[in-house]
C-alpha cells in the first residue's frame, strides 16, 4: 500500500524501533511520534517478541503515524506482510533472501535486504526490486560481534545498491565514517530512541 514516495538515495537516517512491550506502550508511541516530528523519513517496526496479531495491531498504528508525517514505513520480515499490507515496504531478512523465489514480491513496495556476507549482497544485486541493503552489525552489540569498518567497506563496495550501516552506531559520530567506507547512511535503534526520549 504505497501512498508515500521518497527519493531514498537522499535519506541517510533509518530508525528501527526497539522491541515493543505492552507495559510501556504510551511512552513507546510518544517517542516514535517525537522521532517522526523531528524529521526522520524512514522507519522500520521491528519486534520479535510479540504475537502476529499484536504485531499487526501495533503496525497499523505506526503506519498511520508515518502517513501523518510523510515518512516511509517499513515492516520487518516478509512473514509480517502476509497478514499486514499497511506498509510502504519490507525489510527482508537473511532467511527471506535465501528463500526469495518463494516470496511474491509486489512491485509497488520498497524492499530492503538485510546482509551480513557476500552471498546475501549478491542476491540483492540480482533483484531489481531490492533498492537498498543494510549491512550489520558494524560494532559489537549486546548479542552480536561487530564486523568492523574494513569488512563493511569490502561488502559495501560489492553492493550495486544503496548501503546503510547498522549495529552499535551513533549517527552524529559515525555518519562520516560510514560514507568514507562506501555507505550512504546510518540505521539505528537505541541511538534514535534515546535521543528523542524527551
Amino acid at each position: 500500500m504505497l501512498t508515500i514516495e521518497h527519493d531514498i538515495s537522499k535519506i541517510d537516517k533509518y530508525f528501527i524501533t526497539p522491541e515493543y512491550y505492552v507495559n510501556n506502550s504510551r511512552k513507546y508511541f510518544s517517542i516514535i511520534e517525537n522521532i517522526l516530528d523531528n524529521g526522520i523519513k524512514l522507519l522500520q517496526f521491528r519486534s520479535k517478541k510479540i504475537s502476529s496479531d499484536e504485531y499487526i495491531k501495533i503496525s497499523k498504528k505506526i503506519y498511520k503515524m508515518c502517513e501523518k508525517y510523510n515518512a516511509l514505513y517499513i515492516i520487518n520480515d516478509y512473514c509480517n506482510y502476509k497478514h499486514n499490507e499497511f506498509c510502504h515496504g519490507i525489510q527482508l531478512t537473511a532467511k527471506n533472501l535465501i528463500n526469495l523465489e518463494e516470496l511474491n514480491l509486489k512491485k509497488n513496495y520498497y524492499y530492503f535486504g538485510s546482509c551480513h556476507n557476500e552471498e546475501e549482497i549478491n542476491i540483492c544485486n540480482n533483484v531489481d526490486l531490492i533498492k537498498m541493503i543494510l549491512i550489520s552489525p558494524i560494532k559489537d552489540t549486546s548479542n552480536k560481534k561487530g564486523i568492523g569498518w574494513k569488512r563493511f567497506n569490502n561488502l559495501a563496495n560489492l553492493s550495486k545498491k544503496k548501503v546503510m550501516a547498522l549495529g552499535g552506531l551513533n549517527y552524529k559520530r559515525d555518519i562520516k565514517t560510514t560514507k568514507k567506507n562506501g555507505g550512504s547512511g546510518v540505521a539505528a535503534s537505541s541511538y534514535f530512541f534515546e535521543l528523542y526520549n524527551l
